[in-house]
């Protein structure tokens, strides 16, 4: 009885002693990726890949410990709570070691040369023209949350609570919710980096910060406060650590005015209840690891290309498909009331289980492409500041968007993503080689009129 009380307590001490080291790995993948090309690249300590991972990793804690602490048993020793979380700690670290490859074959003397070459033939960017089309991209984000705030709710109604707007009035006009989020990110984007002088940029962020509040999402809120920080950084901004500060602050409060608007005040209950994602994924992993759930061999990612289907443009598009027939099973019929809670991992998961994991983090062609992005944009940071004597090439800029735009792409999934993005660069294209009246043509764009 002694013996086997004691191989209970040392199996105990054991699973407590994995618990607390997958705890560490998953603290360890979000800090490790930036430092990581920080070094590699020689970037300054705050640069797009720091302050978008160190901003976000306090909010990325709290959301993801503070609803197993309070609805699970056993709180952050709860088993199925940390197979989510090794699910997740897999699937990031073998991307991580993936992307890393990656970036030393695209940055080696086989591809950089190239890259370079590529960069340098390319149009050089019109600062003026860049302020133009912030303007007009700000245009489409207003017309664009008109006819969203109209379709359900009302103008005056969103601006007042944003968040109700956020959670429950986007049903059958998602795709205006989705272009108020991309033209703005790209009006913030245009106007920050072409501004002509510091002044001038933090005289804008009223407006950008107002846009952002509409959105009705805290995500959004610390993207564009670490945003900000990002850009000041590279402009030089001499008073950089208190405007820091103060604009993290500014972030702190919206993101609590916003929750509380929509709760009953901001408490550990509170910010747990919306916070489930891993909550969600262990019960999940419970019923499927006792038997009750089966793999779904590809019915959720066959389906999951509903999403670029606009309901305005089919209106018999079903509300169940990817990993809403998850959300079926444990809240049945609430999919199609827009009401679908986050199943942390599960969407990789689910079809395949750990061969998914393994498909999705080895075969995702997102890691080449982010690759590219580093090894062209990182280096050339510098090089984006409008009161530099030598101008950038556009393509820089457009990597640059790629890489530090707050959401521009995080409703459009592919082929989506790529229409969009077609479509901004056409825009800047169009406003860059357009000729005005009275105005003297400059050499690149005459080179750009047929003869």
């Amino acid at each position: 009885m002694h013996g086997a009380k004691s191989g209970r307590t040392y199996n105990g001490y054991s699973m407590i002693f994995l618990y607390i080291l997958n705890l560490i790995i998953w603290i360890a993948l979000i800090i490790f990726p930036p430092l990581y090309f920080t070094l590699y690249f020689k970037l300054k300590p705050i640069n797009p890949l720091t302050v978008y991972a160190f901003l976000k990793a306090p909010s990325t804690i709290i959301t993801t410990i503070s609803g197993p602490i309070v609805f699970l048993k056993n709180g952050l020793f709860n088993p199925y709570f940390h197979y989510a979380l090794l699910v997740h700690d897999t699937r990031i670290m073998l991307g991580t070691i993936l992307l890393i490859l990656l970036v030393h074959l695209f940055n080696g003397p086989a591809f950089k040369p190239r890259l370079d070459k590529l960069l340098n033939n390319q149009r050089l960017a019109r600062p003026e023209r860049m302020r133009i089309a912030s303007w007009f991209f700000l245009f489409l984000f207003t017309l664009s949350f008109v006819l969203l705030a109209q379709h359900s709710f009302s103008v005056v109604q969103w601006i007042l609570h944003p968040r109700e707007g956020y959670q429950y009035h986007r049903t059958a006009a998602g795709e205006w919710y989705a272009l108020c989020v991309a033209f703005l990110s790209m009006a913030l984007v245009l106007g920050t980096v072409y501004a002509p002088s510091i002044s001038t940029l933090l005289k804008q962020m009223p407006i950008f910060f107002f846009g952002v509040y509409l959105l009705g999402s805290k995500d959004y809120i610390l993207l564009y406060v670490a945003y900000y920080v990002i850009i000041l950084s590279m402009r030089k901004f001499r008073y950089l650590l208190p405007l820091a500060i103060t604009m993290a602050s500014l972030g702190a409060l919206l993101v609590l005015y916003n929750l509380g608007t929509s709760m009953n005040g901001v408490t550990l209950e509170n910010i747990a209840v919306y916070s489930d994602s891993y909550v969600n994924a262990a019960h999940y992993y419970q019923r499927y690891l006792d038997g009750r759930i089966p793999l779904y061999y590809g019915k959720i990612g066959f389906t999951s290309f509903w999403r670029m289907t606009p309901r305005a443009l089919f209106p018999d598009k079903p509300y169940v498909y990817g990993v809403t027939f998850i959300n079926e099973i444990f809240f049945p019929g609430m999919a199609a009331k827009s009401f679908t809670p986050a199943f942390a991992t599960v969407t990789y998961f689910a079809d395949f289980g750990w061969l998914g994991i393994l498909l999705h983090s080895l075969l995702d062609p997102g890691l080449i492409f982010t690759a590219l992005l580093y090894v062209v944009a990182l280096p050339s940071l510098s090089s984006l500041d409008p009161r530099q004597s030598r101008k950038h090439p556009r393509l820089l800029f457009y990597a640059f968007v790629l890489l530090a735009a707050p959401g521009l792409m995080v409703y459009f999934d592919f082929p989506l993503n790529i229409l969009l993005f077609t479509y901004v660069v056409l825009i800047i294209e169009l406003i860059s080689r357009i000729v005005f009246l009275n105005e003297p043509i400059s050499s690149s764009t005459r080179s750009a009129l047929p003869e």
